[in-house]
């Protein structure tokens, strides 16, 4: 069995604000909170992804006491790497000091938290003693900052959690999917072998970009399906909610279509938006440092992201976090 031990995140110190998008009207920045709930954002100034991800691994490593010479294996889940080659995981091991530890990245955007929660939950029913999944992004230098479809909506940050045989609580169900026709729908086009950089003719394509409605309508869909299939699967209902926080449109409408009370769904979309695989993490960590988490016993997470890809888990509580 794997357990959770503890959480930590990092968020970059330079927030933004909507009234800072000073490169759009007036008009536009105030929808953005309408439209997805985002009031702020953090991000990074010379910072790299591997530096935000060496910082909640060592707040981590600080709040477990942990040696780093005991951590078997470094996971980074990111779909904003250092750099396509090599994983970042081996820069932040490196800043880590995890000198007896193998280190690998996995990419599955916003689903990329809870895919890494199950390749350790599944290296620790193997044998693997401690394994820390940390997921990191730094979608600010993805984004065109002069695109309104996308540049406000997300923000860099990051989250680490350690697993091992023994904790607080217990991966009780991981279920993972996903749905290769939509592949195009979520992408950065150039910069791969599909598109090298010899080969790229418009600025443009090196740019994050995304289908907004039909992500809309993947999200509200497979978000709700996770809930619903992570209850009956262990027959319980939950304590508390924990999605991809991508929109706070999003999250209401998958409450709606669960029939699960609003006030059990976490939110922190608006002082973060969209920090894209790191999110469920970042979310999942404040809501432990929170008075509710002490006083709740079943956590269900739930993410869907590019790929198309999307996943869920269900956390049991053993006992609080020391």
């Amino acid at each position: 069995m794997a357990f959770i031990v503890n959480t930590a995140q990092y968020l970059p110190a330079n927030e933004i604000f909507n009234d800072d998008l000073t490169q759009f009207p007036p008009k536009y920045r105030q929808l953005i909170e309408e439209k997805a709930g985002i009031k702020t954002r953090r991000h990074v100034t010379d910072e790299c992804t591997s530096d935000l991800g060496a910082l909640a691994v060592k707040e981590l490593l600080r709040k477990t006491g942990m040696n780093p010479a005991e951590v078997d294996v470094l996971i980074c889940a990111t779909s904003s790497p250092d750099r396509i080659q090599p994983a970042t995981a081996t820069r932040i091991q490196e800043m880590c000091g995890f000198k007896n530890a193998y280190a690998f990245d996995i990419n599955s955007v916003c689903s990329g938290g809870i895919y890494g929660l199950k390749i350790a939950s599944s290296l620790i029913n193997d044998g693997a003693k401690n394994v820390i999944v940390v997921a990191s992004e730094v979608y600010s230098k993805l984004l065109n900052p002069k695109d309104i479809a996308t540049f406000p909506y997300f923000g860099d940050g990051a989250a680490a959690v350690l697993l091992s045989g023994h904790g607080a609580f217990e991966l009780k169900d991981i279920l993972l999917f996903s749905d290769g026709s939509g592949c195009d729908v979520i992408q950065v086009p150039a910069g791969g072998s599909m598109l090298p950089a010899a080969n790229v003719k418009k600025e443009r394509d090196y740019y994050f970009s995304m289908e907004g409605q039909t992500v809309y309508r993947f999200a509200c869909e497979k978000g709700s399906e996770l809930i619903g299939l992570l209850s009956k699967r262990n027959e319980v209902a939950a304590d508390r909610v924990i999605t991809h926080q991508a929109n706070l449109n999003i999250i209401k409408e998958i409450a709606r279509r669960t029939d699960v009370s609003d006030e059990k769904f976490f939110i922190n979309v608006d002082k973060y938006a969209n920090t894209a695989g790191a999110s469920v993490l970042i979310a999942l960590s404040e809501y432990l440092e929170s008075e509710e988490a002490k006083k709740e016993n079943h956590v269900f997470l739930a993410a869907f992201g590019g790929g198309l890809s999307w996943g869920g888990c269900y956390l049991k509580k053993e006992h609080d976090i020391k």
